[in-house]
């Protein structure tokens, strides 16, 4: 295994032992147990992923409605609420992480 690869693996393993990983794991586990509210919130991120990547502006405002009324629906169940919340701060960090890698290259990106 090349270095960079076993650098990797470890960095894998320190994610999956930090906080914020294992908050996500327990939450995720505690929304398995309801099938019918886990398949609620999954359709929901789906639904929220298609709208940030959609390139149809003009059914963005009542679709963005839609999911907000879902997410508020949503965010009143205690159990939704962690899981959510637990998947952002993952997202946080993997999001960090990547930036950190990013900016400790130097390779030249274009301005957008």
């Amino acid at each position: 295994m090349d270095e960079i690869s076993m650098e990797i693996e470890k960095l894998l393993d320190a994610v999956h032992r930090s906080g914020e990983y294992q908050e996500y794991q327990k939450q995720a586990a505690q929304l398995e147990t309801d099938p019918e509210l886990k398949a609620r919130v999954m359709k929901f991120r789906g639904d929220n992923f298609r709208l940030q990547n959609q390139s149809d502006k003009d059914e963005l405002f009542q679709i963005e409605e839609q999911l907000n009324q879902e997410s508020a629906s949503l965010r009143q169940n205690l159990k939704v609420n962690a899981y959510l919340d637990a998947e952002l701060a993952l997202c946080r960090l993997m999001q960090r992480i990547c930036r950190t890698l990013v900016d400790g290259i130097d390779i030249q990106i274009p301005d957008l």
